[in-house]
């Protein structure tokens, strides 16, 4: 067993012999036998936890494979990703699952922020860690063909415009195993705002039977999206470089990701962060027709006012407006778009948010 270096907070591994490995090799040190027998500081009189399997009050989690560290791998992912590519066959799937790690292409795993709650749940026994979906029936209503922005490695960099084809583009992948994920969503749906029927009463919208119904209620199209960042390309957004960005994220995070700084040759990161909701009002396709007029809302999450109606900020009022708008705009033969972000406050969070309305808090 290597020494063990006694720091505040508690005991580490010594530098001489700590664990490199990633998710292509298992790493050749036994982290269950280091640590299963390790003992508190002396004159707390009882066993330690052990932090890499359940305790023998709550039974056995995968205690037979080791911890693996994600660092410099022997070979990367036989998968490739093409940022940009004409074709999905060519830019290759987005590979951020746990079941094949061999075959991983990007840092971070799907679902953002839940997949702490995931963690969770496989912890507690409730899940299954291997758990696949069936993503037979998933097809999207709503067809979105590719747009030329969708060739353009520039253009799009915070999401994976081929998210919501992946039966369709990688189902030769699909059917020898491989556990691609969607990243996008999309249905068709109806949303009712009372304000809306506020509108129809006062004479400012008329239903139509199509966009607007006689109840006040919308027909939409819905997109839920998740944010897949490729990093060269945001980094040249924010006009910054590419090791700068990688860092800084490292480093805000808490070290949570170590690949953003030993594997730069993985060009795609899936944050754990809210994703957004497309609402389109009118038919789609329109998107692509720059004859078409086109309303636009970015609407950022505010639980307080667009929920519950809170008087506290004015969000939900500039959000039915939007939606006003929206559908007007659709109703004349265009199409309107909302565009619902997941990060309170402006991504400040609703504790900082909450803090600068009371006036507890200075946010600069």
């Amino acid at each position: 067993m290597p020494p063990m270096v006694e720091s505040a907070t508690g005991f580490t591994l010594g530098c001489d012999h700590c664990v490199s490995g990633s998710p292509n090799e298992q790493a050749a040190f036994n982290f269950e036998a280091a640590f299963g027998q390790m003992k508190l500081k002396e004159g707390q009189g009882q066993e330690k936890s052990n932090a890499w399997g359940r305790d023998q009050k709550r039974g056995e989690y995968n205690t037979k494979s080791h911890v693996v560290l994600t660092t410099h791998p022997r070979r990367g992912s036989p998968i490739q990703i093409k940022w940009g590519a004409t074709s999905p066959a060519e830019r290759g799937p987005i590979i951020a699952t746990l079941s094949q790690p061999r075959l991983r292409n990007a840092i971070g795993t799907h679902n953002g922020s839940y997949s702490v709650y995931r963690s969770i749940a496989v912890a507690a026994g409730k899940m299954d860690p291997m758990f696949r979906p069936d993503l037979h029936n998933t097809a999207p209503p709503v067809m979105i063909p590719p747009n030329p922005s969708w060739f353009d490695p520039t253009k799009i960099v915070s999401m994976d415009p081929w998210g919501h084809m992946i039966v369709d583009s990688y189902g030769s992948h699909l059917k020898e195993g491989v556990d691609i994920r969607p990243t996008i969503a999309i249905t068709k749906a109806h949303i009712q705002m009372l304000e809306l029927v506020e509108a129809m009463e006062k004479g400012r919208l008329q239903a139509d039977g199509n966009i607007l119904q006689s109840d006040g209620s919308c027909v939409v199209t819905k997109a839920a999206i998740e944010h897949v960042w490729y990093l060269p390309g945001v980094a040249q957004r924010f006009n910054i470089t590419e090791a700068t960005l990688r860092r800084c994220m490292f480093e805000q995070t808490g070290g949570m990701f170590p690949e953003l700084i030993t594997r730069s040759d993985l060009e795609v990161f899936l944050p754990p962060i809210g994703g957004l909701t497309v609402y389109i009002f009118g038919p789609a396709e329109y998107l692509q027709d720059p004859s078409k007029v086109c309303t636009v809302r970015v609407h950022d999450e505010c639980n307080g006012s667009d929920v519950f109606g809170s008087d506290i900020c004015t969000c939900r009022p500039y959000l039915v407006h939007g939606i006003e708008e929206c559908v007007r705009t659709a109703q004349n033969g265009g199409v309107g778009v909302i565009v619902y972000f997941r990060k309170e406050g402006r991504s400040l969070g609703e504790v900082s948010l909450e803090d600068s309305l009371g006036g507890g808090t200075d946010l600069g």
